[in-house]
């Protein structure tokens, strides 16, 4: 090969190298005195980095936060809702009487003891419950199946409802839904309707829509909150009009992230949480404290309920 070839492409290739190498110098001690710079800057000037964590405090805190407990995440928070009124219940005002929880915030009781049942609870003998000093009973009407999405009247419902009237004790409804359409919902609703005709319900008649959970497929699992919130819109509208108080029962987890509240925030909610101080934040009048409760007149454990609220009393 030509020696002078050689050399005119040796010789440029080491002045391209030696410029890459003084760029990469140049930028790493620009790099390091931008970095003392701002370095100094953000040490000097206490001021703007307590304004700019200020700001961000404050933006976090526009809306009410709430944390939940979830499992596979630990504790989570979510945003509070903007129309959902808060719960009345002072948590101080709580107390056990006689292994039952009542609500006493000035020292007198201002709530009633109920129970809420299905055919499951079987012979009930309802001049013992009423004299073991059970005010209300939510009686189920019916059901529809979560597999099979077939509409099921609960084989006692008049016999309860019968019952607990005769002795005294004020009655309200529910109906255990799979509902996956406004359709369906619509079925649900006026076969319970049907059902309750005659009879004085005068605590709330409620949707109980449920996820089955426990690693068994339902034909509700994939039910969007949207549809789900049109099915509870629906129930309790057409509950209304036809001259009941209508309800929604719901778990905490539900009530956070399956409804939208805000969407249904006149209407009253039932809860269902397990413990002696309940956690959810939003308003409630009737409370499913327990399921493993004991009544006079009934063989095994049965659900308890507070109610905050006198439906007996209440104008429709």
């Amino acid at each position: 090969m030509n020696r002078n070839l050689i050399r005119k492409i040796i010789i440029p290739s080491f002045f391209i190298i030696a410029v890459l190498i003084a760029a990469l110098i140049g930028l790493a001690v620009t790099s390091s005195v931008k970095y003392d710079r701002l370095k100094k800057m953000y040490e000097e000037d206490e001021e703007y980095i307590s304004a700019k964590n200020s700001r961000v405090y404050h933006y976090a805190g526009e809306k009410q936060r709430m944390y939940v407990t979830l499992p596979g995440y630990g504790e989570v928070w979510v945003n509070g809702l903007e129309k959902m009124p808060l719960s009345e219940v002072d948590p101080d005002g709580l107390e056990k009487r006689d292994g039952r929880l009542v609500y006493a915030p000035g020292g007198e009781v201002a709530s009633l003891c109920g129970i809420d049942l299905s055919h499951h609870n079987g012979d009930i003998d309802w001049d013992k419950v009423k004299a073991d000093g059970i005010d209300f009973a939510f009686l189920r009407v019916g059901y529809r199946g979560y597999e099979s999405g077939e509409l099921n009247l609960d084989k006692r419902f008049h016999e309860y409802a019968q019952g607990a009237s005769e002795a005294g004790i004020d009655i309200g409804v529910y109906f255990f839904s799979q509902a996956v359409t406004e359709e369906e919902a619509l079925e649900e609703t006026e076969l319970l309707l049907s059902e309750i005709e005659g009879y004085d319900i005068k605590y709330p008649v409620v949707l109980d829509w449920e996820t089955i959970g426990g690693g068994e497929k339902a034909r509700t699992d994939d039910i969007s909150v949207d549809k789900l919130n049109r099915i509870a819109a629906l129930f309790c509208n057409t509950v209304a009009e036809n001259g009941y108080i209508p309800m929604i029962y719901l778990s905490k987890i539900q009530g956070i992230f399956k409804y939208d509240l805000d969407t249904l925030a006149g209407f009253d909610i039932w809860l269902a949480e397990y413990r002696d101080r309940p956690e959810f934040p939003y308003l409630f009048t009737v409370w499913q404290y327990a399921s493993d409760g004991r009544v006079d007149g009934i063989d095994g454990e049965v659900d308890m309920d507070i109610a905050f609220v006198d439906y007996s009393k209440e104008r429709r």
